[in-house]
Parts: structure tokens; sequence; C-alpha cells
């Protein structure tokens, strides 16, 4: 692994989990400004993800469309808000790699599909000080 392989490029998006998109994608719309963007369906439909810009920064809004995605969980664990913080990457396995020759804890073994057709892997939030980090790679 070259000693650039594995390293951040910057912040893909911030990942909110919500009951309601439409609902809270209205209220940033009306109050910040933010600009409403596509949406798709992942996981088999089981997850809604509506995107919205606020100047440079992605907001990534998780709707749970059945009671077992992990997001809906999470909603009923700890109600609506900060779900995870993505960092892109130029290379997802080599960040997976080097995140756990450092220690830390994944939760994907390897890379999965995500939004976008991008590549990702998720980081514990046990062994990232209780930020549950995504790893993207984009298409």
């Amino acid at each position: 692994m070259s000693a650039s392989s594995g390293t951040v490029r910057g912040l893909a998006h911030v990942a909110l989990a919500v009951q309601d998109a439409d609902a809270v994608a209205a209220r940033f719309v009306a109050a910040l400004g933010a600009t409403r963007g596509r949406e798709e369906m992942l996981d088999g439909g089981a997850l809604r993800v509506v995107f919205l810009k606020l100047g440079e920064v992605t907001l990534e809004l998780l709707e749970p469309r059945s009671k077992e995605h992990t997001v809906a969980r999470f909603l009923e664990t700890r109600g609506p808000g900060l779900h995870h913080v993505s960092f892109e990457v130029d290379d997802v396995a080599a960040a997976l790699a080097r995140a756990r020759d450092a220690g830390v804890q994944p939760i994907d073994s390897e890379p999965r599909p995500g939004a976008h057709g991008s590549q990702v892997a998720f980081l514990h939030p046990r062994s990232l000080f209780g930020v549950l980090v995504e790893l993207c790679q984009p298409r």
C-alpha cells in the first residue's frame, strides 16, 4: 500500500436518519436554502435516500421503508438525527485495510454498493469515538 492509499480526500456527505425525508427536505429548503437533489432506493427498496445540497455540503436523508432495516432500528433506539459521516476516498478497499491496520473495527469486511454507483464500507463507532464512519469511493 502506498503512503497515500486509503487517504481521505474530503467530506462526501453527512447522513441523517429520518422518518419522513420529504418533510425534513422541505424544512432544510425553507430554513436554509438547501437544494433538493436526486433520490434513490437502496437495499432492495428497504431504504429511501434523498439528497440535499447546502453550498459545498451534501446531506443524505435516510428514510427506512422496512422495519427490519438497520436505519429503522437506529430510529427506534436513538430517534432521528445524525446517522453517519461519509468520507470520500480514491480506493475504498485500501482505506478499509488502512483502518483495520490501525485497529479500527470494520462493519463491512469488503466494500459494497452505495448510492450513485459508489462503493462504500462502514467503520464501527466503537472504534471511532462514537461516530459511525462511511468510506465512500465515487463511481
